[in-house]
């Protein structure tokens, strides 16, 4: 009688493949995603895109603000596994999105000087584009923020997107850091 062993196999991921990585490409997925969309806009549209996303940036503040409403030290923890929850590629993505969202505010406000390079009718991509090359890298040198409105809001996304870079950076840094149960390597095969 011949027995069968069956073991047990739990897939494991390469070692170079870690949490910040898959973090990393989730959010440069998003970022792919969202640069794809060309609808291009008109005055009166852009003024649209800037009512709607701020009702949407008002209803997240509002969300927030009620799912945190458990005290002081419950505030902390409640916005913490929020955070948790939500994930730094989401955060990335809704970082990046309200400074577009700034940008298009700051060209519907005033379209003739805000920003040179951008067609008379931009596409919410080309904001989009400012806001991720200007918070990660530096300014793109095809669009330039043309008025002190949106030089300014320029200097502040980059010294925020500091903040984020470093914080994404933390993320990264598990490549460093003692390794949990499931991110040791499998056995050699």
């Amino acid at each position: 009688m011949v027995r069968h062993r069956t073991l047990a196999a739990t897939p494991q991921r390469p070692r170079w493949l870690t949490r910040g990585a898959i973090r990393l490409t989730i959010l440069c997925v998003f970022i792919v995603l969202v640069d794809m969309l060309s609808p291009r806009m008109s005055r009166h549209e852009a003024g649209m895109v800037v009512a709607v996303g701020a009702s949407a940036v008002i209803g997240a503040i509002v969300l927030v603000v009620t799912v945190t409403r458990r005290g002081a030290l419950g505030r902390a923890a409640a916005v913490l596994g929020l955070l948790r929850h939500v994930g730094l590629p989401l955060i990335g993505l809704a970082f990046f999105l309200l400074w577009a969202l700034v940008y298009i505010a700051t060209w519907w406000y005033r379209p003739e000087g805000a920003f040179s390079g951008l067609s008379a009718r931009p596409r919410f991509a080309d904001f989009f584009y400012y806001a991720v090359s200007t918070g990660l890298i530096s300014p793109p040198g095809d669009i330039i923020a043309s008025s002190r409105g949106a030089r300014s809001a320029t200097l502040v996304e980059m010294v925020t997107g500091l903040a984020l870079l470093g914080a994404y950076l933390s993320s990264f840094s598990d490549l460093l850091a003692p390794r949990s149960p499931d991110d040791a390597p499998g056995p050699p095969a």
